[in-house]
């Protein structure tokens, strides 16, 4: 009995915690004249990784990815990216994942714009019956023409998992870990404007 007390208990305060989570919205900046941008073709960039988890970023590159396309941008392969940088890495002294000048992605992979995304918080704790789970990021978008910055924004989410048992506790933890990455990419690229193939 008291077992199903605490169960209930903790499903209310998660629950409550959700809500208060996810009813802010993402601080962002668009230039003033960001509607006579036309910016159709999008290259994003290895994420600058500021934890130390490695496999986040890519996770998180990924979804941007994904997500852009959906935003009625065109698809830049993530591969075609990478191959050109490797290249361009080759030929430099000293390989800095995420600076290259939108200048130079310009001329690698002929993009109007180039999507520089920093991962600045993402990790999992583990307590008794409780698991936090923290995702933060920022996301640039300049002009490979000019390399005016076009929009940026950041965003952070917590989700907190609850379970008597440690191995469902950690299960959960993992499962948020990808549900808060994606609040945190929706929360971002819900204030960049829809892209020219939505527009027309």
């Amino acid at each position: 009995m008291k077992t199903y007390k605490y169960q209930m208990i903790l499903m209310v305060v998660g629950g409550i915690l959700l809500v208060v989570g996810c009813a802010s919205k993402a601080p962002h900046t668009l230039k003033k004249d960001f509607e006579k941008n036309t910016a159709r073709v999008i290259a994003v960039l290895p994420v600058e990784n500021r934890t130390s988890d490695f496999k986040a970023p890519q996770l998180l590159r990924s979804k941007i990815f994904d997500e852009l396309y959906f935003k009625g941008y065109t698809k830049l392969p993530l591969e075609v990216i990478d191959k050109k940088l490797d290249t361009f890495y080759k030929n430099e002294s000293k390989k800095e994942t995420g600076v290259v000048a939108p200048q130079v992605v310009k001329e690698l992979v002929d993009a109007d714009a180039v999507m520089y995304c920093t991962l600045t918080e993402g990790k999992r704790a583990a307590g008794l019956f409780y698991a936090p789970v923290t995702v933060a990021a920022s996301c640039e978008l300049r002009s490979t023409q000019t390399g005016d910055v076009l929009w940026n924004a950041e965003y952070g989410s917590t989700s907190r998992s609850f379970d008597l048992m440690s191995k469902s506790l950690e299960m959960k933890s993992y499962e948020a870990f990808e549900t808060v990455m994606e609040e945190v990419v929706n929360k971002v690229l819900e204030t960049l404007p829809d892209g020219p193939n939505l527009n027309g």
